[in-house]
């Protein structure tokens, strides 16, 4: 079990898609996407001025599908924004997201993650500051983390959420109206799983 670490540097309800309570991740976030797996978490953190450690949203992956599968399940979510045709390409289904040259394959070249809705919890407007016995788990930077986990990690991170509420949506995205992307450009040397 691997827990993935990340800065979300704008919460516009995208990634992650937060609709009907469901949260998923099929854009954005590729390498992570590509790696994560059932069982693995996911972490999302605030980006500066935000003090280290604030959580904006925790899952653990239960179902990970190609983005063509996700779209033909999941039609009509915010997120489902690639339509798979039949020669394997895919077609944007909103010309606003992800409009810039190179935008769509990076999307596309992972499959999307779907969240178990008895261990994740989304936070968004209302973030959650991680306790001291965790906060060696903190995302720094671009990029992802996934070194620096101990083994007891995973049960003390659930164990912490458990304590703040059920698992469920707990907030609103921050960032409604931040336009339809995701933040700044991905660093050029990303880190490998």
């Amino acid at each position: 079990m691997r827990v993935y670490r990340y800065i979300l540097t704008s919460d516009t309800g995208m990634a992650p898609s937060i609709d009907n309570g469901l949260v998923s991740l099929a854009t954005c976030k590729p390498v992570i996407r590509r790696c994560a797996g059932p069982g693995d978490w996911v972490i999302g953190f605030l980006a500066s001025p935000a003090p280290s450690g604030m959580v904006a949203w925790a899952g653990r992956v239960s179902r990970s599908l190609s983005v063509g599968s996700y779209e033909r399940e999941f039609r009509g979510r915010s997120d489902a924004v690639y339509r798979e045709r039949a020669d394997g390409s895919f077609r944007r289904l909103r010309k606003d997201y992800h409009a810039q040259p190179g935008e769509m394959e990076k999307d596309v070249s992972g499959p999307v993650l779907l969240f178990d809705s008895t261990s994740t919890w989304y936070f968004g407007d209302h973030p959650q500051m991680l306790p001291d016995s965790l906060s060696h788990l903190a995302a720094q930077g671009q990029g992802h983390r996934v070194n620096g986990v101990g083994s007891g990690d995973p049960a003390h991170l659930l164990a912490w959420l458990m304590g703040l509420g059920p698992p469920g949506i707990h907030g609103q995205p921050p960032d409604p109206e931040a336009g339809p992307g995701c933040g700044p450009p991905p660093a050029k040397n990303c880190r490998a799983c």
